[in-house]
């Protein structure tokens, strides 16, 4: 149940970054600004995707260190 969790939180995530990579590209009229703006869209993806792997990492390990989430049981 968790990998669904954060397999939906991710895709959720994933789909952001793309509408802000497209209105990024609709919106700014500047090349360089506009490539700027999307590198720092895409390392925030990546910051974040790198965060939630390694919540999904430690809950499949029994750590649970990593509490990016809070979970309620079903």
């Amino acid at each position: 149940m968790i990998t669904l969790k954060l397999l939906g939180l991710w895709l959720k995530l994933t789909g952001f970054t793309v509408l802000a990579v497209i209105l990024e590209g609709v919106l700014i009229r500047g090349f360089w600004w506009t490539v700027l703006a999307i590198i720092v869209t895409v390392l925030v993806h990546i910051g974040l995707t790198v965060g939630i792997w390694k919540e999904w990492r430690a809950e499949r390990n029994g750590a649970g260190t990593y509490q990016i989430i809070h979970y309620t049981r079903d």
